[in-house]
């Protein structure tokens, strides 16, 4: 510590000559002005100055003491003066001024009053120290408490496994200041056999990959031995264990000779949950947080590198012992994280595996469409990553977080989910005319081919009988026009079958049917068929006509209502599952996926692009495409792709698909990313 006395030349009469000691002296005119070589000393030395002033140099010398803000330099004063002056009220309350003197100082004095000064100076220097230690004990403990709060915070808001438990190693770390940590979790095998897994490992000072792997749960390890003890360990030096028959474990040092490191203190804590049970243990590695140095700032995890055996020695410092149970309690919450973290997991395959299982279930009911949900659900995860991507245009404010691309996902797996109330006859119906009444109109077209013939056969035998019987042979003419006429009635109705039976082939793109229709059954009306009864039956009755007459596909008006009613018993079904805020639209987006952009889609034909969510949109293109493209059918084959793909485009022009989510699916080719062959049920086409 460096003792100074500065002396004014106004005090010199009073003192004579300052005795020889272990201290400087410096005469000055000015005090005040030599206060600036005393401060910001590059080792931060302590140094104690005694001033010896006239009371006239007092003020001026205070003010600049005053302001001066460095917890290196501490004073006290030595004041000459007047009587009057010692007198003044404005001397009543001076602080550092160990002495006042009206007289000079005899030379016996002179000694005995500059060890006392350095000796009240002596205490104001040790009493702040105290003070900085406290208050350096106090902003620690507050910066503690604070990363406490903050690591509770972080730990209940991280979702994601390993992320989680990056987070609590990385905090474990910071807090403590440790260059090095890792964490490792207890598992058990099939057989049962409980063992430790090293998870995750992370280096301030320098990048070490490190791959996971499984080690016997045992006290041969020092993260092994906390696991099964369960006692926290502060080792300060690993290289130089404490000898005790309790101490099983060693120091694996390959590490360190693998990455040239040098792992000397250790500070490792069980992880345990809310049944006491361990189910992990932090390691912590090289503390580097020296709680005794001044200039300790509370980031020296992240700025002091370890690169040579000298910064080892001179930065890496044992554990202080409070961080014991400060990390206890972290690695408490971490406990409590993970757990959380494995029960939120773990429900969440539940709920993914039922809800597969269940639409697994659905599509049974026809293996010929099984897969399609899945398909769908793919197509859907492919589109918004695609869209996450786009920086530019309409889609360029849309993201999908993890979360969103889930919610679209469980939308898709279930959107077809209400078709479980809709008739299966319906659900399966291939053709226009289910095959029963296919199956009975080709009998009553049978019927009415064998009453024609009938019809022309007897008037063939009577114009033959009359031939016979007056040997008119003019007759002959008129039996050749009937049995030609009979020719061409029985030619027009085989043909009336055939194009009843490519009337009947549901179509792709919508067509009107309804001219060829009436045009056959006005062909066959004019026949007048009998029945047995002798009343004119109905070849085509109002139900085949119908039927014959769908412009799309091969769903009636009363059965399309039914089938487009499945959305709405999807949105009543799903609604009722008391699903978490993130997945809210799940419903919204099932009930809306068959709404078309100019309002003729279902169920309440929505007009618009923005009365519906972009992920009805986007599951509405997924929909379409799967329907066409899905591999062969019993009563379809798949729709090349380039004609799926022009039909998409066909369906932005009539104003039915989004057009920039149609683009999307296109340029970016989607449909590449999706094997459509997956989850599907191997069908066999019926003889």
């Amino acid at each position: 510590m460096k003792r100074t006395i500065v002396l004014s030349k106004k005090s010199e009469a009073y003192i004579g000559t300052c005795p020889e000691s272990d201290y400087a002296v410096v005469r000055t005119d000015d005090p005040a002005e030599e206060i600036g070589q005393f401060l910001s000393s590059p080792e931060r030395e302590m140094v104690l100055v005694l001033f010896f002033i006239h009371v006239s140099e007092y003020e001026k010398l205070f003010k600049t003491l005053r302001k001066i803000t460095e917890n290196s330099l501490f004073y006290t004063m030595v004041v000459f003066g007047s009587v009057q002056d010692m007198q003044s009220d404005r001397f009543s309350k001076l602080h550092h001024i160990s002495e006042f003197r009206s007289t000079a100082l005899v030379p016996e004095e002179i000694g005995f009053i500059i060890e006392k000064s350095f000796s009240i100076a002596d205490a104001y220097c040790n009493d702040r120290q105290v003070q900085d230690e406290y208050f350096a004990k106090l902003v620690d403990t507050k910066q503690d408490q604070d990363d406490l709060i903050n690591i509770g915070r972080s730990l209940s808001s991280e979702k994601d496994p390993e992320k989680l438990l990056f987070l609590i190693l990385f905090l474990s770390k910071k807090i403590t200041g440790a260059d090095a940590g890792s964490i490792y979790l207890v598992e058990t095998d099939e057989k049962g056999k409980k063992r430790m897994r090293f998870k995750t490992s992370h280096t301030f000072s320098r990048e070490i990959p490190l791959n996971e792997f499984v080690m016997d749960l045992d006290k041969k390890s020092i993260a092994g031995y906390v696991a099964v003890t369960g006692e926290v360990l502060n080792i300060p030096d690993v290289y130089k264990l404490p000898e005790q028959e309790a101490f099983s474990f060693t120091h694996n040092s390959s590490f360190d000779r693998t990455h040239s490191y040098y792992t000397r203190s250790m500070l490792v804590v069980p992880m345990r949950n809310y049944q006491d049970e361990i189910i992990g243990v932090i390691q912590l590695i090289n503390s580097k947080e020296d709680l005794h140095n001044r200039e300790n700032t509370g980031n020296e995890a992240f700025t002091l590198k370890l690169e040579t055996m000298d910064d080892f020695d001179q930065y890496v410092v044992p554990f202080d012992d409070k961080y014991d149970s400060l990390l206890e309690a972290i690695a408490g919450q971490a406990a409590i994280a993970i757990e959380n973290n494995r029960m939120i997991k773990q429900i969440q395959n539940q709920f993914e595996e039922f809800v597969r299982a269940s639409v697994t279930a659905i599509e049974s009911r026809d293996p010929a469409t099984s897969g399609h949900s899945f398909r769908v659900a793919e197509i859907c995860k492919a589109m918004v990553l695609a869209i996450n991507d786009i920086q530019e245009g309409y889609l360029k404010d849309f993201h999908f977080s993890e979360t969103a691309i889930r919610e679209i996902e469980f939308a898709a797996l279930l959107h077809d989910f209400g078709k479980v109330y809709v008739d299966l006859n319906i659900f399966k119906k291939e053709k226009k005319l289910y095959p029963k009444d296919l199956e009975n109109l080709m009998i009553r077209l049978d019927y009415l081919f064998r009453f024609v013939e009938l019809q022309y056969n007897l008037r063939e035998s009577r114009i033959l009988q009359e031939i016979n019987e007056t040997g008119n042979t003019a007759l002959r003419r008129e039996y050749v026009d009937v049995a030609l006429e009979k020719e061409r009635m029985l030619i027009k109705i085989k043909e009336i079958k055939e194009r009843v039976r490519v009337l009947n082939e549901p179509t792709i793109m919508e067509r009107n049917p309804v001219e060829t229709v009436d045009t056959i059954m006005n062909d066959i009306n004019s026949i007048h068929c009998i029945d047995i009864d002798g009343n004119i039956m109905d070849i085509i009755t109002d139900y085949d006509r119908t039927n014959l007459i769908i412009q799309r596909g091969s769903l009636n008006p009363v059965e399309r209502k039914e089938i487009e009613s499945h959305v709405v018993h999807t949105y009543n079904f799903v609604s009722k599952i008391p699903w978490p805020p993130e997945y809210k639209n799940i419903p919204e987006i099932a009930l809306r996926h068959h709404e078309k952009i100019n309002g003729t889609g279902y169920p309440d034909g929505l007009k618009g692009r923005e009365s519906t969510l972009i992920q009805a949109r986007i599951m509405a293109i997924a929909d379409i495409y799967d329907a066409l493209a899905a591999p062969d059918r019993p009563y379809k084959k798949a729709v090349p792709r380039d004609k799926v793909l022009s039909i998409l485009q066909e369906e932005v022009e009539r104003g039915v698909l989004d057009k920039d989510l149609v683009d999307v699916f296109i340029e970016k080719r989607i449909f590449e990313k999706v094997n459509m062959d997956l989850f599907r049920y191997e069908v066999t086409p019926p003889a």
